[in-house]
């Protein structure tokens, strides 16, 4: 672990809330602070985009998408990420500040350190690979924890830090067992150097060491990533089963051991020179940590053997297609390549009840299907169930209607207008199937509306035509201009509400009027050193009057009509992406998604810009 440098960072805040403190690590990509987090005075540990990445959209866009993902994971063993942003030219993510030892500290720092029991040393990398799999079941690799990345406190707890936020794309779950099991090696042997492109043996520095122990250490660390464990917890299933069966730990003796050990025999007995991590070699300051009494149970030996055999015996030229099911499409074609197999591979859109939208339900051929080179995998991805509940949009507009329908999966609405003595034109009477039914998404939902006035399409009409339009249907007509790129000057490029709507007699139309493509400013030429103060004075003016308004909080001017994009969970927004959502319009402060506008509070990633 690095030790804290000064940075001219320090002592700069973040939204007002995380003070910076010395920088304590980095890999080249993000420098780590030490942090404190004033709202809620605690210690903190600040992750920053490096500045030269910052300017990279495709780097921002990993670092805050890996940081929201490992915000969602809910494991015992991972470092808890509290939030995450962009304040100006920081791009951050603040994680809680764990306590305790990393394993490079506990160890002693190298080939001269310490070294653990394998019963103590498996539970450790149990540990580890519990929290791991969380992470892999939702697509997130680490890019390989090293003895830097994993906490010991004293009351037993691994936590497991570290995850690489950028330039992780093309790993795989694979690097990560990788990176585990020379954690093991060292674990069982206390050396921290491994020798690249070899399978790792423990008892070549441990003599006596059981063969279960070499077996392990080896699958995992084979170079042909396609013969390792397929991802944490596969490797997790083996480590557990080892560690059943071998012999439990005495109780009353410490966890490691000095360097060098004789034989096997020692590696389960207390030792006189037992390190407290603190250097004076005290076992009375350090008690047994990190200690996890066994089960005594014999199949593991035969179980693990089977394993490994049956990695063995599969031919270079062939592979088992893995289970993808809850892979995002990424990490899919990620494993995929992972086989060495040049496979091309499709996609196609499927309906399940088990899988989240966006992730991979099922492949075609079937997983444990044996491949050959240069065959195609279609990838079935889901699109979350076929029959869904009907939402309550009686008495709402059909404007409304429409839009909690589509959040609920239904995209073909029809619309039946009839009279109504009670209730005003627009407003949605029934619906077919009824509210709280399960409706087929398939199938067309359709609305019984009050009778009123249909809006037409007005996109691409002139502004003339289209307020004549409506004007002669009864309806008041408001206009705001804003760029396009598709619809030419003076043409309407939208309108709220949408075509189809259902108004009663002079109800409001906005529609948004083209001012051609956005222009790009070009960089104004420097005033002559004799241009005097005056006019300076005079710009400046004008420009604190349009930067006031730059943030836009709250702003109710006619520039925030409801014309544009309404906020879809599965659309990725970029930094300045506005949308509206519960008749607001809201703009992304950096790269979001599957976030609602209306979650908020200081690490918000919404900026609400007022009503629309």
């Amino acid at each position: 672990m690095e030790s804290p440098s000064p940075s001219p960072l320090s002592g700069i805040t973040l939204h007002g809330r995380v003070i910076l403190g010395n920088r304590v690590g980095g890999d080249g990509s993000v420098s780590v602070y030490s942090g404190h987090d004033m709202v809620a005075d605690q210690l903190v540990r600040v992750t920053l985009l490096e500045p030269d990445l910052v300017a990279d959209p495709a780097a921002v866009h990993a670092f805050l998408g890996r940081a929201q993902t490992l915000a969602a994971l809910d494991a015992p063993n991972l470092v808890r990420v509290l939030g995450d942003g962009r304040d100006g030219g920081h791009v951050y993510m603040v994680t809680e500040r764990t306590r305790g030892e990393t394993l490079s500290e506990v160890l002693g720092g190298g080939d001269q350190g310490l070294r653990y029991s394998p019963q103590v040393a498996l539970s450790i990398v149990a540990d580890i690979l519990a929290a791991l799999r969380e992470a892999h079941d939702e697509g997130l690799v680490h890019g390989g924890p090293t003895p830097d990345d994993v906490i010991l406190d004293d009351e037993g707890g691994v936590t497991v830090t570290g995850f690489r936020l950028v330039g992780a794309e093309e790993l795989t779950p694979r690097t990560d067992v990788h990176a585990v099991g020379v954690l093991l090696n060292t674990l069982m042997t206390g050396s921290l150097r491994a020798e690249e492109g070899v399978s790792l043996r423990p008892s070549a520095v441990v003599p006596g060491l059981p063969p279960d122990l070499d077996m392990l250490v080896a699958n995992a660390t084979e170079p042909n990533p396609r013969f390792r464990p397929r991802d944490a917890g596969q490797y997790l299933t083996l480590v557990e089963q080892v560690l059943r069966s071998l012999p439990g730990l005495d109780d009353g003796g410490d966890s490691t051991q000095p360097i060098p050990v004789v034989g096997a025999g020692t590696a389960d007995e207390p030792s006189e020179h037992a390190s407290t991590g603190t250097g004076d070699g005290s076992a009375e300051e350090r008690p047994a940590r990190w200690r996890r009494v066994p089960l005594l149970v014999a199949a593991g030996v035969l179980v693990l053997a089977l394993f490994a055999a049956g990695w063995a015996l599969v031919p270079e030229e062939t592979a088992e297609l893995p289970d993808l099911a809850g892979f995002s499409p990424e990490m899919a074609e990620v494993e995929l390549a992972a086989l060495e197999l040049d496979l091309s591979f499709t996609y196609a859109d499927t309906y399940s009840d088990d899988i989240e939208p966006g992730e991979v339900a099922g492949t075609e051929p079937a997983a444990g299907t044996e491949l050959e080179g240069g065959e195609s995998v279609l990838l079935s991805l889901s699109v979350g169930p076929q029959h869904v509940e009907v939402p309550d949009v009686v008495g709402g507009t059909e404007n409304d209607a429409r839009n909690l329908l589509r959040e609920a999966g239904f995209t073909d609405v029809e619309v039946v207008q009839e009279h109504s003595a009670e209730e005003t034109p627009g407003t949605v009477l029934s619906s077919t199937p009824e509210t709280g039914e399960d409706g087929d998404r398939e199938e067309p939902v359709t609305l019984h509306v009050s009778e009123g006035v249909i809006v037409p399409n007005l996109i691409g009409m002139g502004q003339t035509e289209a307020s004549e339009a409506l004007v002669g249907l009864g309806l008041t007509v408001s206009v705001v201009e804003a760029p396009s790129d598709t619809v030419a000057a003076g043409g309407v490029s939208g309108q709220d509400p949408e075509p189809g709507a259902i108004l009663p007699e002079e109800g409001a139309v906005t529609i948004t009027v083209s001012t051609g493509p956005e222009e790009t400013e070009e960089e104004p030429e420097e005033a002559p050193a004799e241009s005097g103060s005056e006019d300076g004075s005079e710009n400046g003016s004008e420009g604190d009057a349009e930067g006031g308004s730059e943030d836009g909080g709250g702003q109710e001017g006619p520039g925030n009509a409801c014309s544009g994009e309404s906020w879809n969970p599965r659309t990725v927004y970029d930094e300045g992406d506005r949308v509206n959502f519960g008749g607001r319009v809201y703009e992304a402060r950096w790269w979001i998604q599957g976030i609602p506008p209306s979650v908020g509070g200081e690490w918000g990633a919404w900026a609400d810009q007022g009503p629309c």
